[in-house]
């Protein structure tokens, strides 16, 4: 804009020809002044940015905002419409009615240890690691954040139970940890068929 003026004062002063400042003139209030007038403004971009503790607080609304089935509907529930809470209670509920003393961790700095079982007998302690997937296999960064928790909670044994599958490092790295895996397959029959045991039983 600067160097449309420039020119203009140029011209100004040093044209002899009437037929300049009629150019001029037209220029000015044809092109100029609306350009001047009607130049829209510059939109200040404002980011809300969150800092860490609102951003925790946020997803703990949303967190708790989940629908929590009652532990007569975990036992009816399908599996796919349970969120990852409630299938840890479901695994609890599964444990605790085989005779183990279940203690459900969770949350935040629970070393990738969602629940640990003691047995009632022996004293001693299994760390459970529950993945309520339904599209993405367990990794085998998951089987060692278990083994880390495991020795963290002080626990002898660690069992990873998923409703999806392992990758091919997991099952490697379980195996060389002495990591037991239970997959989908293995919840469908083994809590699906004792769930089914556990309705008939109220029921009569």
């Amino acid at each position: 804009m600067g160097i449309i003026f420039g020119g203009l004062a140029w011209f100004w002063l040093i044209a002899d020809n009437p037929k300049w400042y009629w150019f001029f003139i037209i220029l000015l209030t044809g092109v100029i002044i609306p350009e001047l007038v009607f130049l829209p403004k510059k939109k200040t971009k404002t980011k809300k940015v969150m800092n860490k503790n609102q951003l925790t607080k946020s997803n703990h609304q949303k967190w708790l905002a989940k629908k929590t089935l009652s532990d007569e509907e975990l036992l009816t529930a399908n599996f796919s419409d349970l969120n990852g809470y409630d299938f840890e209670r479901l695994v609890a509920m599964y444990f605790e009615d085989k005779g183990y003393e279940p203690v459900i961790i969770g949350g935040s700095g629970d070393h990738e240890v969602d629940i640990i079982l003691t047995d009632p007998k022996e004293k001693y302690k299994i760390a459970v690691q529950c993945k309520h997937w339904k599209n993405k296999n367990v990794g085998n960064d998951t089987i060692l954040r278990l083994n880390s928790g495991k020795r963290v909670h002080k626990c002898l044994d660690a069992w990873c139970i998923t409703t999806s599958n392992y990758t091919k490092s997991a099952k490697e790295a379980a195996e060389g940890l002495n990591i037991r895996l239970h997959n989908g397959l293995h919840v469908q029959d083994k809590i699906g068929n004792w769930r089914k045991d556990k309705i008939n039983r109220i029921k009569k």
